[in-house]
């Protein structure tokens, strides 16, 4: 029997980025470029978290830290060491670090160094500084885990990584720093949306989760009764849905998964749809996540980078059925 599926696994196109940050970074050309390909995207609510308890050792070069998040009990304890690939090179050149505070009259005047939302990476010469990197703590979570950098890590990161989701959305006819300046849902969420922690405020709450695909993996059989031309289309990737196409499906499939709040419509017809992949005719399709973030949400959680495939992932059968299917986690 002629059967064929598509797994779309998704990942952030960039680090969770609170919306201050997001404010700020949009203009960047380089985080501009980053998220080029990215069509999707989330509207997200955690506790805000921050670098505590900074030591640098200038002698060593390496930097110890922790990272907290309001209202959670889990700590990770770190230790960074400032040359390696994809931080500081040149150990000839001093390297300068720059802390940021979302509470502006924060002072970094004693060790340890407390209430830090941002740590900047530069180095030195001559008179001359040079911009390396620089970290959120989410940011340097993730980039660790996909292995951009060398550093100790003691302590659960997955506890860290727990989002709320409140929106989904899509931007696959604009640049999507354009579709979310001026959203009037994201301005609705800061609004209406109460802190989770006494004190916070919500642009320092409310995240932005950013995809793009990491691939789109494509699995067709063929019978006895199969056309030659059919096998050719399939050889060449002619049968396969444009990235656009899967975008607007994926979005549906979050949203009626999710039931996110301040989503007005809620696909509850999906997977049937105008623009989605039911004209594609799949016996199957799916949607994973491969980051190692938790989406949680009124009726459950989704859990995604649990293996090397993804995680708990939602699938659509005979363009009828659809169901989330959690991943068994081994012990």
């Amino acid at each position: 029997m002629d059967r064929k599926s598509l797994i779309n696994q998704l990942q952030l196109a960039y680090c969770p980025l609170c919306n201050y940050d997001f404010s700020i970074l949009k203009h960047d050309p380089i985080i501009q470029e980053l998220l080029q390909t990215s069509s999707l995207y989330v509207l997200v609510q955690r506790p805000e978290l921050s670098f505590e308890n900074i030591v640098p050792n200038e002698d060593e070069k390496f930097i110890d830290f922790e990272i907290h998040q309001k209202n959670n009990h889990e700590v990770l304890k770190c230790r960074l060491p400032f040359f390696q690939e994809n931080i500081a090179t040149d150990q000839e050149k001093e390297v300068l670090l720059y802390f940021g505070s979302n509470d502006p009259s924060h002072k970094f005047d004693k060790l340890p160094i407390t209430n830090v939302h941002g740590i900047k990476f530069y180095e030195s010469s001559n008179d001359t500084e040079n911009f390396l990197v620089w970290f959120s703590p989410e940011k340097f979570i993730l980039n660790w885990v996909k292995g951009y950098f060398q550093a100790d890590i003691e302590g659960d990161f997955r506890k860290l990584l727990k989002y709320q989701v409140l929106y989904v959305g899509k931007a696959t006819d604009q640049e999507i720093w354009e579709r979310l300046t001026g959203h009037e849902t994201l301005q609705e969420i800061l609004s209406v949306e109460y802190p989770l922690v006494y004190g916070s405020l919500p642009t320092h709450e409310i995240a932005l989760l950013l995809f793009n695909f990491h691939d789109n993996l494509s699995i067709r059989t063929f019978d006895y009764e199969s056309s030659i031309d059919d096998m050719v289309d399939s050889l060449k990737g002619n049968d396969r849905p444009d990235q656009k196409t899967i975008f607007l499906d994926a979005e549906k499939a979050l949203v009626k998964a999710m039931l996110p709040k301040h989503n007005k419509i809620l696909f509850k017809g999906y997977p049937k749809s105008k623009d989605g992949l039911e004209k594609h005719k799949y016996d199957a399709f799916s949607y994973t996540f491969m980051d190692p973030i938790t989406l949680t949400y009124d009726q459950g959680e989704i859990e995604g980078g649990l293996y090397y495939l993804g995680g708990d992932t939602i699938i659509v059968t005979d363009n009828k059925n659809m169901e989330l299917l959690k991943h068994i986690k081994s012990t």
